[in-house]
């Protein structure tokens, strides 16, 4: 191979270069809809998460209502020790913030790239590297 045999984007032929750019478009439109599939798909964890912490919250604020009830009618005895439940709760937060963060920056990342496609950011930052690299011809 000759380096006269590698020609960048810009030293294409007009027909080479709308190959080129049909094959480009074909390969930002598939990852285009493919990133908003799965940022979709995040979304909906996401609410999941939201929704997980809110009923935990509400289950929390029910065990401690039945159990006072229960206690001052005299049906049980015993005395709860809210602490423990500081705790379960606090270690389950951190593990689903952590979990959450995770899918939070992945998510962002799509935002990031389905904005660059529909910006024409993604194509610029191709074709420059096409001209950087060349092609074999």
């Amino acid at each position: 191979m000759h380096e006269d045999d590698i020609k960048t984007y810009d030293e294409l032929e007009p027909g080479e270069k709308e190959v080129f750019d049909t094959f480009r478009q074909m390969k930002l439109t598939a990852d285009h809809a493919t990133f908003r599939y799965h940022k979709l798909k995040l979304e909906d964890l996401l609410e999941d998460y939201d929704k997980l912490r809110k009923l935990r919250e509400e289950i929390q604020e029910k065990y401690f209502s039945i159990y006072d009830e229960l206690l001052s009618g005299g049906l049980i005895d015993g005395e709860l020790d809210g602490s423990d439940w500081g705790f379960i709760r606090e270690n389950e937060n951190e593990t689903w913030d952590a979990e959450y963060n995770l899918m939070a920056e992945i998510k962002a990342q799509l935002d990031l790239a389905i904005s660059m496609i529909e910006s024409g950011e993604a194509e610029r930052l191709i074709i420059e590297e096409e001209n950087n690299i060349g092609f074999n011809h």
